[in-house]
């Protein structure tokens, strides 16, 4: 499996961690990936990879915060890599997400961004929002533009990445476009 600065050996890990759940890299990194850049995080310098991964039926049934996806993956790669490749995780517990800070003796630092794939509500705009999990189809759509509803799905199989677009985000990206992907994008977010 490979993609244009991403080393494999990450990528490799990240799919062992993900215990056959449907893992995606999205947003920011898989736009600048489509434009031949490696996604930087803009305060350290450092690659960001933000990855969606699917929880199974049941847990997406059973929606509790112990159940969630995210956590589980950032655990499971944690126990794999060591607590010296892996020396930092973060959990925000409400959002079903976790920040990741990888050392890769051959490829540096790099920092993920892992989310449970999830479906949100928002009480007031500007509000946080109430967050169940979903299918990775729900958490594209819950994105601001089109460009950043792009998913390169991680094929478990080792037969490489699939892209994902289902609000035509490739084409407003070689068109040099901004589209909303809903009427409340803006104020969501």
């Amino acid at each position: 499996m490979q993609l244009p600065g991403v080393p494999p050996e990450l990528l490799q890990a990240l799919v062992v961690a993900a215990g056959g759940r449907r893992l995606a890299l999205v947003g920011g990194a898989v736009r600048d990936l489509l434009l031949h850049r490696v996604h930087n995080d803009p305060w350290r310098g450092l690659p960001d990879l933000d990855l969606v991964v699917e929880g199974t039926p049941a847990e997406i049934a059973a929606d509790r915060p112990e159940g969630r996806p995210a956590p589980a993956l950032a655990q499971a790669l944690r126990e794999q890599l060591g607590a010296e490749q892996v020396p930092s995780v973060r959990e925000h517990g409400s959002f079903g997400t976790v920040e990741v800070e990888l050392r890769l003796p051959a490829a540096g630092t790099w920092l993920l961004d892992i989310a449970s794939a999830r479906q949100e509500t928002y009480p007031e705009p500007a509000e946080n929002p109430v967050v169940r999990l979903g299918r990775l189809e729900d958490d594209l759509a819950r994105r601001d533009f089109s460009v950043n509803a792009i998913a390169l799905l991680l094929d478990a199989h080792g037969r490489g990445v699939h892209l994902l677009d289902p609000h035509g985000g490739q084409a407003d990206l070689a068109a040099r476009e901004l589209r909303l992907l809903h009427a409340r994008s803006l104020s969501d977010d």
